[in-house]
Parts: C-alpha cells; sequence; structure tokens
C-alpha cells in the first residue's frame, strides 16, 4: 500500500506557493510529500525515488524555473507513465516537451489566495484523485511468484504470465478555458489587442467623422493614432504581467482596469474646463459660453450689441442681430456678475467677483485700467449717461463712485447694512438707485453723496432699473415680488408678483408700457404696467434667468439664464430672435450637480486654445494625475488596512472600485454640463496616459525581471 498520498514536484524557488498547497491538502486529510529544503547527495534521491513510488498522485509546479529543472523533469515523467500526474502553470511559460497534452491547471493569475477559484478546483482534483486511488491495486511493479520445487519424476510445467492489474481511472484535473503554451498565449494576447484597438479605432471614428467635433484634415489621423493607442495599451498592460508570470486570459486583468480609470481621472480636468472642447469647435454655428452661468446682460443703447458676464471669468461681447461673438475679455480672476457699456460704446466696464471692476475697450478687448477700492465681492457696474462716472456697488455694503479717466475712487456712499445688489443711473444722469440685501431700495444723488429716500421692497433686493424715460424705477426681490415707483414722488406705482418664489431681473419695455420680470423659474413675463395684468409668458430657457435688460426705445428685451444661454425677444410679440450660449446639454439630469474645484479651477471652464497656449494643457494634464494618484494612494492605504484586518475580499476591489466610483462621478458632471462629444472624448483620451504607463510599467517590470534572472544566474 503507498505511503503518500500525493508527491509535490517543484523548483525550490516557488516554496511559497508550493507550502500553500501543501497545506490546502493536509487540511483534507491527505498525506502530502514535499521537501522544502532541496539537498544534494545520493540519500536524498534514494528516498525521493523511494516516496514517488510509494505516492498515488504527482503534482508537478510548471513555473520559469521549474521548467529548466531535470529532476523535476524526471519526476513528471514519473507520473505521467503512471497516468497520475496533474500538473499545474504558475508562470507564462512554454510546458516542456512530452507533457503538453496533459491537461494543465492555469494558476499563473494565482498570488497564494487560498480562495481564489481556480485554486480551489486544483485541490479538490488532486484531493479527489488521490482519495479515489485508496483501496486501488498497488501501481508499482510487483516481482513475478516464486514457483514451487518441481518433483524429480514430474516435468515442469509452463508458468502463465499473470495479468497485470487493472488500473483506476484517475479523475482528470478541472478543464481550464486557457491552458495554451507560452507561444499560443502570445499570440492571443496579440489578437485581443488588435481586436481592442479596432474596436477603438471605428468608435472614434464614429464620432469623427459625424459631428464637427474633429477637423476634417485630422480625422484620419487622429482615427489611426487611437488605434494605435488602444492596442499598445492593451498589449503593453497584458505584456507587462506575461513578464512577471501573471499573465492570463481568464479574465480582464484588474491592473489593466485600474490604468484606464486613473487615465480617466487623469484627463478629467482637461475635459471638465472645457478648453479642449472650445477650441476645436471653430467649424460649430452656435458659439458661446461652454458650461457657464450667465449672470448679467447688458444691450448698448442702439440695441445691436451685447455684454455677458459669466461665471467662468469672462465678459463676451455679441453682434445682438446676429448672435455672433465680437469681442472676448479674459482677464478676469473669478466670477463676473455685470457690465455696462459706456455712453459712446467704445468701452465697457465689468464688476467681478475678485474685487476689481475692469475697464476695457469693446474693439480689442483689453483692459484699459482696473478699479480697485472694495473690501469684497463687486456685484454692479453701471456707467453714467455723459460717461463722467463710474458706480460699483459689492458685497462690502458701499457704493464707490469712480472718475473712469485716471480710475481714482471720487465718494463712497454708504447706508445700506447689507450687500448691495443692483444698481442704475436715471436717464437723465441725475440720480443713481440702489437694491439691497437689506430689503431696501436707496435713491441718490450720487454727485455730492447724499441719500433722496429709503423706500422698502419686502425682501432682499436682486435687481433695479430705470425705465426708459426715466418717470419710474423698479426692483426685484427675493420673495418674489416686483415693486415700481415714481421717481418724482416715490409713491408706490404697482406691485407684481413674478409667480415663483424669487424675482432675480426687472426691465421696462415697449415705451415704458410693458415691465418684464424674470425669477427662479425659466420663464419671462411680460406685464401690462396701467392695468397690472399679465400680457404673456416667454418660454425659451431651461433654467432660472438670472437678469433682464431692454433697449432704449424698449423693442427688445434680452435674458441671461443660469442654462448658459441669453436669449433676445421682442417685447411686443414675444418671439425669440437670437439665441447665445451653451449648445444642448448631453443628457438631462434631475438636479444640478456643481463641479467640486478639485477637478476645475473656477465653476465653469475658461476655453484656452491649446495651440496658443500649450501650457495650460500640460498644467491641467498634471493636475488631473496629481488629483488621480492622491486617490490612488489613499486607495492603497484603505486596502492595507483591510488586509491587515483579515478584509481580504474587499480589499482586493477597493482601488477599482475607489476609482471607478470617481470616474462615474467626473463623467456625470462632464455629460451634466458638456455635450455628448465631450464625453466620448474624454473616454477615448484615457488611452493616451493610459498606453504610457502601461508601457512604463512593461519596461520596469522586465527590467527587474531580468536583474533578477542575472542574479539568479550568477548565485548559481
Amino acid at each position: 500500500m503507498a505511503n503518500h498520498d500525493v508527491f509535490i514536484s517543484y523548483s525550490r524557488e516557488d516554496r511559497p506557493k508550493v507550502e500553500k498547497i501543501a497545506h490546502a491538502l493536509n487540511q483534507r486529510g491527505l498525506r502530502v510529500w514535499w521537501d522544502p529544503e532541496i539537498k544534494t547527495g545520493a540519500g536524498f534521491r534514494q528516498e525521493i525515488g523511494d516516496a514517488l513510488n510509494s505516492t498515488r498522485s504527482v503534482i508537478v509546479m510548471w513555473s520559469r524555473y521549474s521548467v529548466a529543472s531535470r529532476f523535476v523533469a524526471d519526476e513528471a515523467d514519473e507520473g505521467a507513465a503512471r497516468e497520475i500526474l496533474f500538473p499545474a502553470l504558475i508562470d507564462n511559460v512554454d510546458i516542456p516537451l512530452g507533457f503538453r497534452q496533459i491537461q494543465t491547471a492555469d494558476l499563473t493569475h494565482w498570488r497564494g489566495n487560498l480562495n481564489d477559484n481556480a485554486f480551489k478546483a486544483f485541490i479538490s482534483a488532486v484531493g479527489d484523485g488521490a482519495a479515489n486511488a485508496r483501496g486501488a491495486p498497488d501501481r508499482r511493479p510487483q516481482p513475478a511468484p516464486a514457483s514451487p520445487e518441481p518433483a524429480a519424476e514430474a516435468p515442469p510445467k509452463k508458468q502463465k504470465k499473470p495479468k497485470p492489474p487493472k488500473r483506476a481511472k484517475q479523475p482528470k484535473a478541472p478543464k481550464s478555458a486557457y491552458t495554451t503554451t507560452g507561444s499560443k498565449r502570445r499570440l492571443a494576447l496579440f489578437a485581443q489587442a488588435i481586436f481592442m484597438a479596432a474596436l477603438i479605432a471605428a468608435a472614434f471614428g464614429a464620432l469623427a467623422y459625424t459631428s464637427d467635433f474633429v477637423f476634417a484634415a485630422y480625422r484620419p489621423f487622429f482615427v489611426g493614432a487611437m488605434g494605435i493607442l488602444a492596442f499598445l495599451s492593451r498589449y503593453g498592460t497584458l505584456e507587462a504581467d506575461r513578464a512577471a508570470g501573471a499573465a492570463s486570459l481568464a479574465l480582464l486583468p484588474r491592473s489593466y482596469m485600474a490604468l484606464i480609470l486613473f487615465s480617466l481621472i487623469a484627463s478629467a480636468p482637461l475635459i471638465l474646463e472645457g478648453r479642449i472642447y472650445a477650441a476645436a469647435l471653430e467649424g460649430v454655428q452656435v458659439k458661446g459660453i461652454e458650461g457657464a452661468d450667465i449672470n448679467g446682460v447688458t444691450l448698448d443703447d442702439a440695441g445691436t450689441r451685447l455684454l455677458t458676464s459669466s461665471d467662468d471669468s469672462t465678459v463676451k461681447l455679441w453682434d445682438a442681430t446676429t448672435g455672433v461673438e465680437l469681442a472676448e475679455y479674459t482677464l478676469h480672476e473669478n466670477w463676473v456678475w455685470d457690465a455696462d457699456f459706456s455712453p459712446d460704446g467704445k468701452f465697457a466696464v465689468s464688476a467681478s467677483r475678485d474685487l476689481s471692476a475692469d475697464i476695457w475697450s469693446t474693439s480689442n478687448a483689453k483692459r484699459i485700467r482696473q478699479l480697485k477700492g472694495h473690501a469684497s465681492s463687486i456685484r454692479d457696474a453701471a456707467w453714467s449717461p455723459d460717461g463722467s462716472a463710474i458706480a460699483t456697488s459689492s458685497n462690502d455694503k458701499t457704493i464707490i463712485i469712480w472718475d473712469p479717466d485716471t480710475g481714482e475712487a471720487v465718494r463712497t456712499l454708504s447706508g445700506h447694512t447689507d450687500r448691495v445688489a443692483a444698481i442704475d443711473f436715471s436717464p437723465d444722469g441725475e440720480k443713481l438707485v440702489s437694491a439691497s440685501r437689506d430689503g431696501t431700495v436707496r435713491l441718490w444723488n450720487w454727485r455730492n453723496g447724499g441719500r433722496i429716500s429709503t423706500l422698502s421692497i419686502g425682501g432682499e433686493g436682486n435687481a433695479v432699473a430705470f425705465s426708459n424715460d426715466g418717470s419710474m424705477f423698479a426692483a426685484a426681490a427675493d420673495n418674489g415680488k416686483i415693486r415700481i415707483w415714481r421717481t418724482k414722488s416715490r409713491d408706490r406705482l404697482a406691485t407684481f408678483n413674478h409667480g415663483a418664489a424669487k424675482a432675480f431681473g426687472v426691465a421696462f419695455a415697449n415705451n415704458d408700457k410693458t415691465l418684464a420680470t424674470s425669477g427662479i423659474d425659466p420663464v419671462i413675463r411680460l406685464w401690462n404696467i396701467a392695468d397690472q395684468t399679465l400680457i404673456a409668458e416667454l418660454e425659451g430657457h431651461r433654467d432660472a434667468s438670472r437678469a433682464l435688460d431692454s433697449s432704449s426705445d424698449g423693442a427688445i428685451i434680452v435674458s441671461g439664464s443660469r442654462d448658459n444661454t441669453a436669449r433676445i425677444w421682442d417685447a411686443v410679440t414675444g418671439e425669440e430672435l437670437v439665441t447665445m450660449g451653451h449648445i444642448s446639454s448631453a443628457i438631462d439630469l434631475p438636479m444640478a450637480i456643481d463641479t467640486p474645484p478639485v477637478f476645475v479651477s473656477s465653476q465653469a471652464p475658461v476655453p484656452v486654445d491649446f495651440n496658443k497656449h500649450p501650457q495650460e494643457a500640460a498644467y491641467l494634464l498634471g493636475k488631473g494625475v496629481l488629483i488621480a494618484a492622491v486617490l490612488l494612494l489613499a486607495a492603497l492605504i484603505i486596502k492595507g488596512v483591510l488586509w491587515v484586518v483579515k478584509a481580504r475580499a474587499i480589499a482586493r476591489t477597493v482601488v477599482v472600485t475607489a476609482l471607478f466610483a470617481v470616474s462615474a462621478y467626473v463623467g456625470l458632471l462632464i455629460a451634466s454640463a458638456l455635450p455628448a462629444e465631450a464625453l466620448a472624448l474624454w473616454l477615448t483620451l484615457a488611452f493616451v496616459p493610459a498606453t504610457i504607463f502601461a508601457l512604463l510599467r512593461w519596461i520596469w517590470r522586465a527590467t527587474i525581471l531580468r536583474n533578477f534572472s542575472r542574479r539568479t544566474r550568477k548565485a548559481g
């Protein structure tokens, strides 16, 4: 009867894995023979021979070390000859000749985890084979039985050759879908990488050739480049695993998935800040502020040009009749709340959250001078009708009057007890009206700094405007109400309820017969001032309308919205004439998602042409890599903690899960703020850094293995 159930043949470099296999078999009640310290000498060879002859099953561990060992090959030969061999591949190597037809378990992806499915299946197969062999006839060659001494007178009888005992049928190792040799495995990896490259190139080609997103002259180059990058990314990563003896076609390696997710996060700032997208959209008919709320809109006296102020830190000048962008002012460092034309239209002044009001030329968008003096965000700026002064209001509760020629502060108007949200000069230039969060509207003699009157608006003030003839002024409040007063008597003329919880904008139109109001809802409402009846509701915006203005003749109205568009309307018919701003969103979400400041420098993107400013691309990509690296480091720390506390099943997936969660969130941000092309570009761009990381990882791991092999050979 055999003395051992299992004999393990291996190379000493693979001892850590063999020890776990021996332990798992012992746990099943099997007697395992293996020698953790291989020595030389005749006595040891005799011991191996005895153990091998007395075993019921032989395990051979094929690795980069064992395939070169004569001892392992001899022991495998013995197991194969007796049909009790259970081979396992633990490195991606070519199985020696003579053993390639034997079903081999694929443990190339196994890292010592005792709960690994492939490992458990292999242990189960070996255990079942050894158990079934118990009680079977001994398979070792038996000597022929001795014949009895023949009688002297009897001739010797011819002895029949005894029949060899039937061998017990051994169960085969579990069938693996991937037990190819090393050369076939490399061919399979190559084919798989080619297939992925074709899919990526086809997807990017469909994007490039069905939209204006990619310049026509560059389409073939981009499609080919994406195909090559996809191939190198996939094949390079798996070759890195193969070089370390870990490649397996059974599953998509988690390392490759982590690289793609890492790359998606790394390239997110490029897309979220809209710079690549804005630079590529030269052929698109509608251009505008990409993914940015419009806070203020102002028409010039003729109603032919429009200023839009936005959360993207810019002011844009538009042709109000065609919607064509004429100029862009980009020197503010934070959100721009409002802007106003000089009386002659040659200049404009803009009020920003960066504590400055900038005067700039409307012909070339160059800054003429900067007005600084407020201690907090500047909410509004207005140019006096005679051009002699500029007024700015601020969250610091004051209004400052400036000399536009010198940039010096002339005087400060104080009295409001909370931020001053809006101001407006009377058409004759003699008065200034202000609306504040303190719930009051104040009328000022701005030339001497005197206050004329203080009026209550019943809620926090958001907007204020004089009528075109100067006989009335109106204010919109946070309680949804709009009130109108006569300028001379200051008695209240009318009160309107906008119809939403908050009213944001107010403007007089149609020869001052109509009042336009806007609020937290997307509807613009037109009211008859005389009888205080609703005339029309203008629908087109998809989010709150934050600002209103009208031409000096009251023929047109302009509205600016949080849906990133400015729309011009006919004040009489209510017809929408021109739309400027953001193209349509990719998807409609149930609620707005604000981009966290870690991904972008402001609430909205600031489009920059990378051809003119290549350093911006490097900065954004570096920022994304840093964010992704910090996230990866945090995930690895969490994984280490979970591993120590024995929560290893969770620890194995924590890195990929963390990267996937952040990638999904960023993808949702892109989908909610930018067109679908931006989302598709983001997904395809991920292959660029993924390829670089994969190839660096390949070179690094291959170099380590080469150095290790050299040291091993020298030590031997």
